[in-house]
């Protein structure tokens, strides 16, 4: 199990992890913090400016995965 965690892979998983932590704790600060609150129109944008950033993240672990993959052959 750590070597699945400490590989390049398991890094990748753990980060992802994190900023999914970190975005919903921000989403949580911000619904208490703001005047008014979080409305539907500042949600939905924050939520499609992080699908937008797990879109990246996944399409460069993706790449990454291939990249592996044919050094490895």
């Amino acid at each position: 199990m750590r070597e699945r965690l400490t590989s390049d892979l398991g890094i990748y998983a753990l980060s992802g992890f994190f900023s999914l932590v970190v975005f919903f704790l921000a989403l949580g600060i911000l619904s208490r913090t703001l005047p008014g609150g979080l409305n539907a129109r500042r949600t939905a944008g924050l939520v499609v400016g992080y699908l937008l950033f797990l879109g990246a993240y996944t399409a460069a672990w993706y790449i990454y995965t291939g990249i592996d993959t044919h050094e490895n052959a």
